[in-house]
């Protein structure tokens, strides 16, 4: 069985994450801490090592989108080492839509809706294993497989954090888009 690493979640989430954590090894941490993801990156770094572990099942987007992209991939999955197994999975929405939209649905609404769909039907790809190029960084591993991913699937390749639909940007990020703009409406 595979390890799989997540955010940790209270409510209703949180008692399945605690169910799945006592039938096969997991991995959770809060995205907020600094001290949690350096701790997720030892564990991560100790757990690829020993090749009698199993893979480990990562979402490297960190949230959900709706099927139509692949958003900007968080680097932590790929600065570990290792060989890296991409899957791309792109969902038939006729039966029901797979995607949860959060600011739409309750957790037990979606689930209620993917309970009463006709049924989930998905193309899933396993993409031929890839591994970090000497001298790549670790972004630009991370835009390569997300790059193939996306190929695969038929889906659109974007550049922007989809995290940022959960949270306000950075100031600096707003003051430097701003500029950029100014600058092209003074034609410079």
């Amino acid at each position: 069985m595979d390890t799989q690493i997540g955010q940790r979640h209270g409510g209703f989430l949180g008692v399945l994450q605690r169910a799945l954590a006592r039938a096969s090894p997991h991995i959770w941490f809060e995205r907020a801490e600094a001290k949690d993801r350096i701790l997720v990156a030892k564990r991560l770094k100790e757990h690829v090592t020993d090749p009698k572990n199993p893979p480990i099942l990562i979402f490297p987007e960190g949230t959900c989108i709706n099927n139509t992209s692949v958003m900007q991939f968080k680097k932590g999955s790929f600065e570990v080492g290792g060989v890296i197994y991409p899957v791309a999975i792109k969902y038939d929405p006729r039966f029901g839509d797979a995607f949860w939209n959060s600011s739409r649905f309750s957790m037990m609404q979606y689930l209620f809706l993917m309970m009463t769909s006709w049924a989930i039907v998905c193309d899933v790809w396993y993409l031929p294993p890839m591994e970090r190029a000497e001298g790549e960084s670790a972004i630009d591993f991370a835009n390569r497989v997300k790059r193939v991913i996306a190929d695969q699937g038929g889906l659109v390749d974007l550049v922007w954090d989809g995290q940022l639909k959960r949270s306000k940007p950075k100031k600096e990020w707003k003051e430097k888009q701003q500029e950029k703009f100014s600058k092209l409406l003074k034609g410079e």
